[in-house]
This record gives structure tokens, sequence and C-alpha cells, in this order.
């Protein structure tokens, strides 16, 4: 089936946090290269993060009624029900109207009431999941779902029996790809030889790992030619400031021969990536694939403060692997971060070993391999391809 233009009609949705919409994007602009006529429409929430960013992208949105039910009281869940159900049937008359062809979801409650309508229209439907421990939504959904795509074959035991799993990765921007270490470098003022450490908590910041590395500064800048880029988060950017210059540091030239870069945000992560030599970070779906796409040996810190504590399960597949090394929060410190890495920076072999396990985990083309799966859903084959990827039951 097709509309009425003859256009293959895909309708996306997933929202809540830009882990579940940037995956989105990524992958509704593969499927429009592999099949440019392709027409999409981004349905949503009205108040979620997914409105204000798919509208910036310059695509179609259509908001839907929804809410969360996991953790709500009896009271609140009863209301987010209810909104669900106007959900489901707002969602139902916008497939028909729009004359969908094959639904994309990527979690987060925005996406519930879409998945739930596209069983009820017989709409295929292609879930994809960014995490080793599915969310809620995508979890029930995987029930009745064509495919699910998901980052590792660990979350297959999280999902229901004869849930159809496929295994993709999340996709990444081309430029985590493409760019140089040079090119890292030279964007970020960094000198062109030397190790280079780059610590991150996420957009947001984080400030448990922030006050860590604090502590663990003094003892680092000592190791010789070593860089650090230092993404403090806007919400913390004057905090860390002020921890640096009580310790008697400012960002600039270091006296074994590096640079000290203090930013609250890296606008070119991209840079950032190509250049680091170790990276600590949070274990967010997003950030891990691109980690692994460039295989860069990493020190993970995963937030306790995630649904079902998903950072965590991501982070051990990695730390599995030998990709990476995991310290939970509760047990981080600045001398224990100091001591990890200190040990992993005097180590060109081991960190050697890590780069080549994480780069073995990366899957660079996590994006177009769903989107293929997308429309060998909706019964596209022409100029589809096959999709090199793969489940525990097989190649899908």
């Amino acid at each position: 089936m097709r509309g009425r233009t003859g256009a293959l009609r895909l309708i996306v949705c997933g929202g809540g946090t830009g882990g579940h919409v940037y995956p989105a994007l990524a992958i509704l602009r593969a499927v429009q290269e592999l099949q440019p006529e392709t027409e999409v429409l981004y349905v949503g929430t009205a108040g979620g993060l997914e409105a204000g960013i798919v509208k910036g992208e310059g695509l179609p949105f259509e908001a839907v009624p929804s809410g969360g039910i996991v953790s709500k009281g009896p009271l609140a869940a009863v209301g987010a029900g209810l909104a669900a159900a106007r959900g489901v049937l707002a969602a139902v008359r916008i497939l028909r109207r729009f004359r969908a062809d094959v639904v994309l979801g990527t979690g987060g409650y925005a996406a519930g009431p879409v998945a739930l309508a596209a069983r009820l229209c017989g709409v295929p439907l292609v879930l994809h999941e960014q995490n080793a421990f599915p969310g809620v939504t995508n979890r029930v959904a995987s029930r009745w779902a064509y495919a699910v795509a998901v980052p590792f074959a660990e979350a297959r035991a999280h999902l229901p029996r004869g849930a159809r799993v496929v295994v993709t990765g999340n996709p990444v921007r081309r430029a985590i790809l493409e760019t140089t270490a040079e090119e890292g470098r030279r964007v970020l003022g960094l000198p062109p030889r030397g190790p280079v450490l780059y610590v991150v908590g996420g957009s947001r910041g984080a400030q448990v790992l922030n006050r860590a590395f604090l502590e663990a500064l003094p003892g680092l800048l000592g190791v010789g030619g070593l860089s650090v880029v230092f993404s403090t988060g806007r919400r913390y950017h004057d905090e860390v400031r002020a921890g640096l210059a009580s310790r008697g540091f400012a960002a600039g030239p270091t006296d074994s021969g590096g640079v000290l870069v203090v930013v609250p945000y890296v606008e070119r992560a991209d840079a950032a990536l190509a250049a680091a030599d170790l990276i600590v970070t949070r274990g967010g779906g997003t950030t891990l694939a691109e980690v692994t796409a460039r295989g860069v040996p990493a020190v993970i810190i995963p937030s306790p403060n995630v649904t079902h504590n998903h950072q965590e399960f991501n982070a051990r597949v990695l730390a599995r692997a030998g990709a990476a090394t995991v310290i939970r929060e509760r047990e981080l410190d600045g001398p224990a971060l100091e001591r990890v890495l200190r040990d992993l920076l005097a180590s060109p072999e081991t960190l050697r070993a890590m780069s080549e396990a994480s780069r073995r985990l990366g899957r660079p083309e996590a994006a177009r391999d769903i989107a293929r799966l997308v429309l060998r859903a909706a019964g596209c084959r022409a100029r589809c391809g096959q999709a090199h990827v793969t489940s525990p039951e097989g190649p899908a």
C-alpha cells in the first residue's frame, strides 16, 4: 500500500528525551536517503522535547495526548492512563488520515499511543531501542512489532519471547565518523601530540562526576603532555571554575606541556571524540554508540537516576567486551578516579586493546540498517538492499 502520491508514507514517534528524538531523526533521514520520495510525519506530545526539536528541523509535526505511567502514584497514573487512551484515539485518526505505510517508534511515553494505534490500524511497526535494558513502551509494543532494533544482543533477554530482535546499534552522526584526530585537535586548540582525556557528563553535566574529577585533576595534570577537555554542563560551569581557582588552576596551557580546556558544553563533540585517547562519561545509549563508533577507550560512571538503571546495563556490555572500566557513582571519588585514569594513561598497550574492543562493538551504519528494516516492513524492496544486522536467531 502507498499513499495517494505513490510515495512511501512514514510516521515517526518517540520523545520525552533527546535520546529518543535524535535517533528517530537520524533514522528517518536515512530512510529518505534510500527512498527520496518518502513523506514523513512526526507524532509526539505538544509539551515534550520532541515538539521543538522536530519543528526546528522543518518537519511536519502533530501532537497527541500522552503521559508516563511508570513510577507515578495511583491517582496520577489513572490520569496519565486516560491521557494515553485519548492519545490512542487521536493517533488512530492521524494514521488513517495520513494513510501511513509504516510506523517507526523510538520509545518514550510519547510513542506509546502511536505504537498501539499502528496495531489497531494494521500498519507495520518498527521499534528502535537505544539501551541494553529496553524501556517500558518498547517492551510492550515489541509483542506486535515487525522488528525491534536494539544496540546490543544483551537487550534480547529483556524483551518478550517471540519478539523479532535485530541487533543494529544506535545511529551516530556522520561527523562522528568522519572527523580526523588532527582536525579534532585543531578545532579544540590542543597541541598536535600528547594524550588527550575527554571528560563529559552529558549535555547538562553531572555534578558528582565534576566534583570527583576536580579532586583528581591536580594529580592528572602531572602526566607528561596530557591535554584535558572538560565539558562541565552549563548548570555547573561556574561551580567548576570556582573549584579550579580554589586549587590554583585555570584553563589554558599546563606545566606538563598539555592544554586544559574547560567549557560548559562542547559544541563539536565529534572533534572531542576524534582527538580523545580516553573518555570519562556517563552510560547513555547515544553517547556509547558514538564512543564505540570511534573506538575510544572509556571510563563510564553510569547515572543511577535513570529508569531501570539502564545506563549500568549499557556500561556493563562495554566492560565485558574489554572496552571500558565502570565505576559506580556510589564508589566514585577523586582518588579512585585519579587512580583508574593514571593507570590507563600509563599503559598504551591497555588503551590500544580497549580501543580495538570498543571498535568491534561499534556499528557506524546503524541508521541505514534500521532504515532498511523500516522499508522492508513497508514492503518496499526497490533500492533497499539487505540490512547487515544480526540477531540471536541469525540475520534479519
